[in-house]
């Protein structure tokens, strides 16, 4: 298959650069939005807090294996 040059697509790479640039910015832009609001926050130190009561939790269980 040769390349024909009356086929030229040089301005779909531009195009394809400013798509991907738009939605690294608004993705950017959603993680930035939950991580300053309160809810967020709240929700995820509530996981965190769960996560490490829960491995508190079983400091009476022997360990098997490696320490």
């Amino acid at each position: 298959m040769t390349h024909d040059p009356h086929d030229d697509d040089r301005g779909t790479s531009t195009a394809e650069y400013a798509v991907g640039t738009l939605g690294a910015c608004t993705v950017a832009l959603v993680l930035h939005e939950l991580g300053t609001d309160g809810f967020w926050l709240d929700r995820l130190e509530e996981i965190v807090r769960t996560a490490l009561a829960w491995r508190n939790s079983l400091e009476g269980v022997p360990h098997i294996g490696l320490r």
